[in-house]
């Protein structure tokens, strides 16, 4: 989606230059529209079939809160930085960006990229 919603919403994350070599784990927090559940769960599901067909993808698993169905989590990771680039830029991406604006109150900063704590 190169343009933002009506409501002034972004929904394509920042990649930096700067990040380590190899895969890239990230976390998403999505929370639903009060009433938009469903509709959110059946394109958090439509994503992820689509997702982990990417040569890219190394894992992609979503989940949803049992004390809170309307809110998801979703775990990816991708080989590396490039892989993700090119995650960002497939149809299947652009589709639930679109599904985002109608049946969530995410935006961008639901994605929480991640670096790995290496143990001493």
């Amino acid at each position: 989606m190169n343009a933002a919603p009506a409501d002034g919403r972004e929904f394509m994350p920042q990649v930096n230059d700067d990040l380590p070599p190899g895969p890239r784990p990230m976390i998403a927090v999505i929370r639903a529209v009060p009433g938009h559940e469903e509709q959110l769960a059946a394109a958090v599901a439509t994503l992820t079939t689509a997702v982990r067909q990417e040569p890219g993808c190394v894992e992609f698993r979503a989940f949803h809160d049992v004390g809170n169905p309307g809110v998801f989590y979703l775990y990816e990771v991708y080989a590396d930085t490039d892989a993700f680039r090119v995650h960002l830029t497939t149809d299947h991406v652009a589709h639930f960006f679109t599904e985002l604006a109608r049946h969530s109150t995410a935006d961008a900063k639901a994605l929480v990229q991640l670096i790995e704590l290496q143990a001493p």
